[in-house]
């Protein structure tokens, strides 16, 4: 979009510092009738990227910043020229609207605004000429954009693999615990108590009924472990269960914790939502995309159409 649209929760949080004023204040561009003065400019950048950069900021730069203050003023021109306004009453709804996204009342925003380096009645004035850009930007570009159902349908076949949810796993588990500082004896005997129930449950005995056999005295707890998105698996389980099927055992895994036996219940890729679930999504996408496009070539326009020096 050029980038000379601002949200309003922008126009909050913008950090708004003091620039020193210059004692004679040049014109830094012509845009029609209008001028961009050096002061102007200056405070801009400030505003944009904090009073120390503004100081040193290349050539280069400084034009980037006052382009998009020609295109600011190019959409103010046309505003007026087309007889658009913004009343007070829509200023003061779009500042409750700040309030109330940002959780604050009009003093704790005026005490913000102050912060900034800004006053209620300059954030007034900002928020009426965005609104009165985006009104503006609705009437010359966003109300004459259509995305047909199948524009829509392509680009969900194009980049259906985009909308594929994460694949994931399900695991159960029986683990057999490591009691502290454990003797050599205890930890063989463990291991072999867990090497037993692996042969079982191979062997096809219920997974369940296995894991009540060795639970209390034997020091055996598990069951369903829930599901794993991928990489939620650490060392050591995660190559344990690599190349399973749903239904298969790991072998028995050592830890320092216990001994862990886990099942692979189910190995899901991912499901790929139907078409209707994401259409709204896809076509608020590429609405967006139309949008600027349009918006580039719409700004171009209004300086082609435009008397513009540039002074710096």
């Amino acid at each position: 979009m050029k980038g000379f649209f601002l949200s309003l929760a922008v126009c909050l949080l913008l950090s708004t510092l003091p620039v020193q004023a210059e004692m004679v204040s040049r014109i830094a561009a012509v845009v029609n009738d209008d001028i961009i003065t050096t002061l102007q400019l200056d405070k801009q950048i400030a505003a944009e990227l904090g009073t120390e950069t503004a100081a040193n900021i290349a050539t280069a730069e400084r034009l980037v910043v006052l382009d998009k203050m020609i295109q600011e003023t190019l959409v103010a021109q046309r505003a007026k020229q087309l007889g658009m306004t913004v009343s007070d009453e829509e200023v003061e709804r779009a500042i409750q609207d700040v309030e109330r996204q940002n959780n604050i009342d009009r003093s704790q925003l005026e005490l913000a605004l102050q912060t900034q380096g800004l006053t209620m009645e300059s954030y007034r004035t900002k928020l009426r000429r965005q609104l009165l850009e985006f009104k503006l930007v609705g009437r010359e570009i966003r109300d004459k954009i259509e995305v047909t159902n199948q524009e829509t349908r392509n680009y969900y076949r194009e980049h259906i693999e985009d909308y594929r949810e994460d694949p994931f796993l399900r695991l159960s588990r029986i683990s057999f615990v490591l009691p502290a500082n454990a003797a050599p004896d205890q930890v063989s005997a463990l291991r072999a108590l867990s090497q037993e129930a692996l042969l079982r449950l191979r062997a096809g005995e219920d997974f369940d009924q296995v894991l009540a056999a060795y639970q209390g005295d034997k020091g055996a707890e598990g069951g369903p472990m829930g599901r794993f998105g991928k990489d939620e698996l650490t060392e050591p389980f995660a190559p344990a269960v690599a190349g399973l099927l749903p239904g298969q055992y790991s072998e028995v895994i050592d830890t320092p914790q216990g001994l862990h036996i886990l099942r692979l219940d189910e190995l899901n890729p991912g499901k790929v939502p139907d078409f209707e679930s994401v259409k709204e999504q896809i076509s608020q996408l590429l609405i967006e995309e139309k949008r600027k496009v349009a918006l580039d070539g719409w700004v171009d326009s209004l300086k082609k159409d435009a008397h513009i020096e540039i002074k710096l």
